[in-house]
């Protein structure tokens, strides 16, 4: 009987154990800093390890974080970030991330990838509603929550994202500007995303630089998205369609929506000479003077 009972409470003891394995965050990294961090809540100055769902907020210093996938990331000062194993949540401050393709990053709802391998940008959040993408090298994406593609940023270029919350703002509509080309195929300006246009008249514009206002049926990651056409503008000439002109959501000639979802737009600014990069390594967050692209009242 004492046999059967030790043999039970050990059984026992053994799932206990297990159990409390099992509920142990895994090690996914290191942080290493010359100042001080925060981990967690508690100041750590040298190196720590890092586990999934930490929150790690950078000192006076720079701190980098080492990834077990062999990514790696440098916070500026002031830089807070919440990492996981395949992705991180940058809430404030400035980053420079390698390693894109294999380890995304997520700055007030927009997903920052690497379409390249080995793919590195700077990526800032200034508040709430102000995002900086600053490719340093490869192709970076950024997209939606909900995977839809908003820009495509080449190295050297930097985008800054405005996201303002619209009550009811038209779902996935968008504006864009670019040379129209065969099979209606059109690649915006602003975000180098390219898109497959759908309507009536288009066949006359082939090869014209035009502006259209849209809505995006659907996407697919091996072809372009479409837009089903609700005006088009020739630039420098007369609108040569209208379904929509000067109706709801229509905007001066200028400005443009880049992406419009069911509750939220972004705003897309071309920065000049790419002042994230410039001042990123300062630890200070672009106060970029680009001129916005602002978009059409809902």
């Amino acid at each position: 009987m004492f046999l059967k009972i030790q043999s039970a409470v050990s059984l026992f003891t053994c799932s206990c154990l297990i159990c409390v394995a099992s509920a142990t965050p895994s090690n996914i990294g290191l942080v290493m800093t010359s100042g001080e961090v925060q981990v967690d809540g508690s100041s750590v100055r040298g190196n720590s390890a890092i586990f999934s769902g930490s929150l790690v907020s950078s000192g006076d210093a720079n701190s980098s974080l080492q990834f077990s996938d062999g990514t790696n990331a440098v916070m500026n000062p002031g830089a807070t970030m919440l990492v996981y194993r395949e992705h991180s949540v940058l809430q404030k401050g400035v980053a420079l991330q390698r390693g894109l393709d294999k380890h995304v990053v997520v700055a007030n709802g927009l997903r920052i990838s690497g379409v390249t391998p080995d793919a590195t940008a700077f990526i800032g959040v200034k508040d709430a509603s102000h995002v900086e993408v600053a490719a340093q090298t490869g192709e970076t994406e950024v997209r939606t929550a909900a995977g839809n593609l908003v820009a495509r940023v080449e190295p050297g270029k930097t985008l800054s994202f405005a996201l303002n919350t619209a009550a009811g703002a038209p779902a996935n509509g968008v504006r864009l500007s670019g040379i129209l080309r065969p099979h209606y195929l059109l690649t915006d300006e602003q975000t180098n995303v390219t898109y497959q246009l759908q309507g009536s008249d288009l066949d006359a514009l082939v090869g014209a630089s035009i502006q259209v206002t849209g809505t995006v049926l659907g996407t697919n990651s091996n072809a372009p998205a479409v837009v089903a056409v609700s005006n088009v503008m020739k630039l420098g000439a007369e609108p040569s369609m209208a379904m929509a002109q000067n109706g709801p959501g229509a905007a001066p000639a200028g400005q443009a929506p880049i992406w419009a979802g069911a509750s939220l737009i972004f705003l897309i600014l071309v920065a000049v000479g790419g002042t994230l990069l410039g001042l990123g390594a300062a630890g200070v967050f672009s106060g970029s003077s680009s001129t916005p692209v602002t978009p059409a009242t809902p």
